[in-house]
């Protein structure tokens, strides 16, 4: 019986999506099998898992999301309850969640481009941030595991002898928060420590296609802020788990980073044209050569340069 739902699910939708909720209810156990033979992960422990984390995603979701899971594209869907499965996170204890990303696509019409809706979904995971502390602190080696949120007026230094953080003045909950910081201390009492300003925070959540401008707007007690300072002392904890290892590789394939582009530099080949044709005219070309620049510099321009006045300045009262 199973085998027939599966070939007849498979013959209808694997090169498209699940058009009915039902066919993922009956399928998702033959889906499950076939997945994990084609990735050469079909030993009995992890399809017991796997099998086990994709049946809590489909039975704990209400009929929008379920229905929304059927027309998630396949290798999408089954890739994110890989993950899920991996890092050992439960969709029914909420552990981790199932975000669909709608897919468009662009069209050309009148002249113009129309994005419109193809009916088809991309599967985002999101792991819960209690979930990964509660990963970091089950860790063979944990033995002290905190985070806080630094507030306005607090002294923020790095020590040239251990290398962490060290604070002074008090932190008052009172005081907006300017940053968030989390320590990872082990069973031979080394510490692992990190600091990011709210300002460093938002500027590496904009790596992330799925950043949200809102979701950033109050620093205070906030889950969005907190959870990317975990994420980065992660990477600095020696002998982390395997489980806490996926979750950081998906994370960081969830961010992509960018290269910035100066616009103002100078075309050399554009300018070495310009220069023969002025010289082909009978124009004497002016030099382009580095020490003919700095000729022609100002003499101003080797006085001092002034210090902006938002430069940043060492030991800096936040």
């Amino acid at each position: 019986m199973r085998k027939f739902a599966f070939n007849n699910f498979k013959n209808k939708h694997m090169t498209t999506e699940l058009t009915k909720a039902t066919d993922l209810q009956t399928a998702f156990i033959a889906m499950s099998e076939n997945h994990l033979k084609m990735r050469a992960s079909d030993n009995p422990e992890f399809k017991k898992k796997f099998i086990k984390t994709f049946s809590d995603l489909i039975f704990s979701q209400n009929d929008e999301m379920l229905e929304k899971l059927a027309k998630t594209k396949p290798a999408s869907l089954m890739n994110a309850v890989f993950r899920a499965t991996e890092a050992g996170a439960s969709f029914a204890k909420k552990e981790v969640s199932f975000i669909p990303f709608e897919i468009f696509k662009k069209e050309k019409k009148n002249g113009a481009d129309v994005k419109s809706g193809t009916g088809e979904y991309e599967a985002l995971v999101i792991f819960d941030i209690n979930f990964q502390k509660q990963q970091i602190m089950s860790l063979e080696n944990h033995k002290k595991f905190f985070t806080s949120e630094i507030y306005e007026g607090v002294k923020v230094l790095k020590s040239l002898d251990t290398g962490n953080y060290v604070f002074h003045g008090e932190n008052n909950v009172n005081n907006p928060t300017v940053g968030y910081y989390a320590a990872f201390i082990d069973t031979t009492g080394e510490k692992y420590d990190i600091y990011m300003s709210c300002a460093e925070i938002v500027e590496r959540a904009k790596f992330s296609p799925q950043f949200k401008a809102d979701n950033y707007k109050n620093t205070k007690n906030s889950i969005h802020y907190e959870k990317i300072v975990v994420r980065n002392l992660m990477k600095e904890i020696p002998k982390i788990s395997r489980e806490l290892s996926s979750i950081i590789a998906y994370d960081e394939s969830q961010y992509t980073d960018y290269e910035l582009v100066d616009d103002s530099i100078p075309n050399r080949l554009e300018a070495a044209k310009k220069e023969i044709a002025e010289t082909t005219n009978g124009k004497q070309a002016e030099p382009t050569t580095p020490a003919a620049e700095e000729a022609r510099e100002p003499v101003a321009a080797s006085q001092p340069k002034k210090q902006p006045a938002n430069a940043v300045k060492p030991d800096t009262f936040f």
